[in-house]
């Protein structure tokens, strides 16, 4: 590592060590609580069986142990190899440890053995989430998509919390778990830095992380998500009698995004760099997308873009689409969004019909469908699932980051989603009806008119579609008739 990363990290584990120093000395412990937690359940102690003064002592031991731990990670990135713990507790425990463990035969000292676990009350959460999920879908509850995110949730909440009965969780688990959460960068699941770690090992790394390489935390929204899923199953276990009470209730969120966060949209200039660059005006080849050349490869990376800028649709639905999604209905082409597996969508609202721009035909999207034939195939072949969630967008989403990074146009707040905000924001400055803006872009509308209107015809959203005019040429992409 470089000179500047080794200080920065002597230094976190420095200051670490100073501010569990103050926790402790403050007697604010429940900064180590999910460390306490897991500590007990690795000696087979049932973190609920335990007494208050049980909890107390051990949210110490780790306090005081981690204070050692702390320092002795800043003497390792200071080249100190020969830190020696100073709590008297660590110092006793690590003898009698090595004493047990050398060859030269010692009296053992006494040693108390740890509690045997509990018989379980019932069976482990992991053995019935699943079930619940199940049940959710076939009552119509949840869509897919939300049934893999609750999945997620509930496989999280175990890591954190423990896999144990239902029955045997109580309100200070649905507080760790969120204490937990708000720790974890928003990208534990898709970054490879995280694969394979637990959560708490997730932590750690990312907490040891130079500032200027650290992703965001977990948005207070996200979180939320997080705990409607599991209020959801134990508001259903509550009405079934095996829970007395919902843990997860009466928790507060702030919804409000910092504005630091916004998204922003691509300005005119942008767009017409992007759509300037080598995929859309000659590459070398399909691996050298970025490099200027004769080749011009229409495949998902030559027409997701498109079909987003003249839409505004989301990612992921135009990545799932079929062949048999592209119909037409009085002469008018559109793409059908539906939910017929293996397709998933957001939610409810995003089943509609979007007309296909005059654009994109003119760029021979219909001819480019027309290729696959009569049978229904994935329009775009090349995607594959990937990501927490196994979305056909994951690959793409990261190709187009590293492609813009790559013909320098990246920069923060701007991404794939921004074509969305682009398209929305136009339509608005084109005074397109809220509503025709909602129906279009799969959003729901408030307001007592929304709840009498069930849609808009199929040629309103093709004239607000056509509205859609950014200032670029694409008359050298177009295909003859």
């Amino acid at each position: 590592m470089s000179e500047e990363q080794r200080v920065a990290r002597a230094e976190h584990w420095r200051t670490t060590a100073d501010n569990i120093r103050k926790e402790l000395g403050a007697n604010a412990l429940h900064g180590g609580s999910w460390t306490a937690i897991g500590a007990a359940r690795l000696q087979g102690l049932k973190w609920p069986e335990l007494t208050s003064e049980e909890q107390y002592q051990c949210a110490e031991a780790v306090h005081r142990a981690g204070i050692d731990l702390s320092n002795a990670l800043a003497a390792r990135y200071e080249g100190d190899f020969n830190f020696e713990p100073k709590d008297k507790l660590l110092t006793r425990v690590l003898r009698e440890e090595a004493s047990a463990a050398s060859p030269v035969s010692v009296p053992p000292s006494p040693k108390t053995e740890p509690a045997a676990p509990t018989a379980q009350a019932g069976p482990a959460f992991s053995t019935i989430f699943p079930d619940f999920i199940k049940t959710q879908v076939v009552r119509g509850d949840w869509r897919q998509q939300m049934a893999n995110q609750a999945s997620a949730t509930y496989r999280l909440f175990a890591a954190i919390c423990g896999d144990r009965p239902i029955v045997d969780y109580r309100r200070a688990d649905a507080a760790t778990f969120r204490k937990t959460l708000e720790r974890m960068p928003y990208d534990y699941g898709k970054a490879a830095l995280y694969r394979d770690l637990n959560p708490f090992e997730i932590i750690a790394k990312y907490e040891a992380s130079p500032q200027k390489d650290k992703s965001e935390p977990l948005t207070q929204k996200t979180i939320k998500r997080h705990f409607s899923a599991a209020s959801k199953l134990w508001s259903d276990a509550l009405a079934g009698g095996d829970v007395s009470e919902n843990i997860f209730t009466g928790f507060k969120f702030s919804t409000s995004q910092p504005a630091h966060k916004d998204t922003d949209m691509w300005e005119a200039d942008e767009l017409k760099a992007l759509f300037s660059s080598p995929v859309w005006t000659g590459c070398i080849s399909e691996r050298e997308r970025d490099t200027k050349g004769d080749k011009i490869i229409r495949d998902d990376k030559f027409w997701v873009p498109l079909i987003t800028l003249f839409s505004g649709m989301r990612l992921e639905e135009i990545c799932q689409l079929r062949t048999d999604d592209i119909l037409e209905e009085n002469g008018i082409a559109y793409f059908d969004l539906n939910d017929r597996p293996p397709r998933q969508l957001k939610n409810r609202n995003a089943v509609r019909k979007v007309p296909v721009h005059s654009e994109l035909i003119r760029l021979g999207f219909l001819k480019y469908v027309e290729g696959f034939g009569s049978r229904s195939y994935a329009l775009f072949p090349q995607l594959k699932p990937g990501g927490a969630d196994d979305k056909l967008g994951h690959a793409f989403s990261k190709w187009f980051t590293r492609y813009r990074k790559q013909i320098g146009l990246y920069r923060k707040k701007l991404n794939f989603h921004s074509l969305r905000h682009t398209v929305t924001t136009c339509l608005h400055q084109a005074d397109v009806k809220d509503m025709v803006i909602d129906h279009l872009t799969g959003h729901s509308t408030k307001g007592e008119t929304a709840r009498y209107t069930k849609g808009s015809s199929l040629r309103q959203l093709s004239a607000a579609v056509e509205i859609m005019r950014p200032p670029l040429d694409f008359s050298h992409l177009y295909v003859p008739d």
